[in-house]
């Protein structure tokens, strides 16, 4: 029976990626931090939760202890979004969402990487299309995205030699409880603002709240998601990149054929209150 490593599988996308390859006969290996989140967890059949802060340097290096000798993937989903404008992100905001979202995925990578060479698996991040597109706001949590790519790309051909597939996952905004909670965690962070910022950055700030209020009726379906890591576990030849939804791919798309400049200009203008 094979098995999969996935961190942050108490909330959203890593409990619906949870569920799902616990249906398909796979004994996952689920880690959250909170007692409730692993109780719930613990229901499923075929998964076994472990308790975990990703941050936790020396509980991460125990990871190994509480796995098979031979696992057959590892999907890093855990992560945060650090919202608002540069000026106004805090030092200690921008560090911890690097640290989660960057450090502590290849901490966690390191630390099975034996378990997953003994069995020739799978290295699946969750990425983001913000590691391709930065949209005003969203300077902390794409460069830690961006940073992730880049981490992947180096990893993959690394680990080339042991014929190990590393897959990155690159979704949109999408239907889970981090997407819904989205206004409320904009609010907050504006709460936190100096006076001074908030007035600087006033009409970027409602802009920006009335499109991601916007974006919210068009999240894409978590099924996709789903499907992708699947696929990214199973596949006979996996993918590099998966893509998940069709807004995505043709933002990109036209990002890549549309000069920086008038790129700037309509994000811009789509993130400002007139």
């Amino acid at each position: 029976m094979p098995s999969v490593l996935v961190t942050g599988a108490g909330r959203g996308i890593g409990l619906a990626i949870t569920r799902h390859m616990s249906e398909r006969g796979w004994n996952v290996h689920a880690t959250a931090r909170s007692a409730a989140d692993l109780r719930d967890l613990g229901r499923m059949p075929r998964v076994h939760p472990i308790q975990l802060d990703v941050t936790d340097r020396s509980a991460v290096a125990g990871l190994h202890e509480h796995l098979p000798s031979a696992v057959d993937g590892v999907v890093n989903n855990a992560g945060i979004i650090v919202q608002g404008p540069v000026e106004g992100t805090s030092l200690d905001d921008l560090s911890r969402q690097l640290d989660v979202n960057v450090t502590a995925q290849i901490a966690v990578t390191q630390a099975v990487l034996p378990q997953i060479r003994e069995a020739r698996g799978r290295v699946v991040f969750m990425s983001s299309v913000s590691g391709l597109i930065t949209l005003p706001s969203t300077g902390a949590y794409s460069a830690s995205k961006y940073a992730l790519e880049s981490m992947a790309d180096a990893l993959r051909m690394e680990l080339r030699p042991w014929r190990i597939p590393v897959s990155l996952i690159e979704p949109g905004p999408t239907r889970t409880d981090m997407w819904g909670d989205v206004l409320v965690d904009y609010d907050r962070m504006t709460s936190k603002l100096s006076p001074e910022n908030r007035e600087l950055y006033a009409a970027h700030l409602v802009g920006t709240r009335k499109l991601l209020g916007r974006m919210q009726k068009f999240a894409g379906d978590p099924k996709k998601v789903v499907a992708a890591v699947d696929s990214a576990l199973t596949s006979r030849r996996p993918r590099r990149r998966y893509r998940c939804d069709n807004v995505s791919r043709v933002q990109l798309a036209i990002t890549s054929a549309t000069p920086t400049a008038v790129s700037d200009a309509v994000f811009a203008a789509a993130t400002t209150s007139k």
